[in-house]
């Protein structure tokens, strides 16, 4: 076991090239939300979680996904009814499609590249070929907007599904490092970005309304009913 990332399998899954789901908490919890649905819609099975000695318990950063060198967050567990809790990345497993669902937790500032390294590394242990990433950005309205991972995918949304290419900067957290080096392992990824305003009191306060947008697009590219 590593020192600082280490990972518990809780059983073997029967995947034939999954399609992994990337959600975690960010703007307006837009990816968590809708990971968090897809777990119980699907009904899917808990098979591994990844613990990591570079996930704070309390981050110090406001929002989360703001990682900064010197305030790196308080370790500890979570308490609930007597449980204990680590912080952690939850891997469900579907089938009819396969699917891949990961509920991504944010590593402090010296742990993110490492931690999704291996989440990647996972990826390649459950054959993954592809990966569609859900998270939030700013903007007024319903709609929901794209990126991907090479030009023939933009294509694609664009064709298939009236998808626009309209965000442009800074994709922080979890998820955005995922996404980044998925592509140089040859993962072909989008990411569905739901419209959301951020309040001015907590930039993750949830948006159920922007969750249900994603959650319409996605069930049409994986054609299931969601």
């Amino acid at each position: 076991m590593s020192k600082t990332i280490w990972v518990k399998h809780f059983r073997n899954s029967k995947l034939n090239e999954p399609i992994a789901i990337v959600g975690s908490p960010g703007l307006r919890s837009i990816g968590k939300l809708t990971i968090d649905y897809l777990v119980k819609k699907l009904q899917a099975k808990l098979i591994a979680e990844l613990y990591s000695t570079y996930f704070p318990l309390i981050f110090h950063t406001k929002p989360s996904y703001a990682s900064h060198p010197r305030l790196l967050g308080d370790a500890g567990v979570s308490i609930r009814k007597s449980e204990l809790a680590f912080p952690r990345i939850q891997f469900h497993s579907s089938t009819f499609p396969d699917l891949l669902l990961i509920n991504g937790y944010h590593a402090n500032f010296n742990g993110q590249y490492a931690v999704a390294e291996k989440v990647l590394d996972l990826f390649e242990e459950y054959n993954v070929k592809k990966m569609i990433v859900l998270a939030g950005h700013g903007g007024k309205g319903n709609e929901i907007c794209c990126a991907a991972t090479n030009l023939k995918l933009i294509q694609e949304l664009k064709e298939k599904y009236g998808l626009e290419v309209e965000y442009q900067g800074s994709f922080y957290g979890f998820s955005g490092l995922v996404f980044g080096l998925a592509k140089l392992r040859s993962i072909e990824s989008i990411c569905l970005f739901g419209k959301t305003e951020s309040t001015s009191g907590e930039a993750e306060s949830p948006d159920e309304n922007a969750v249900s947008v994603i959650l319409k697009y996605l069930s049409r590219i994986l054609k299931i009913d969601l």
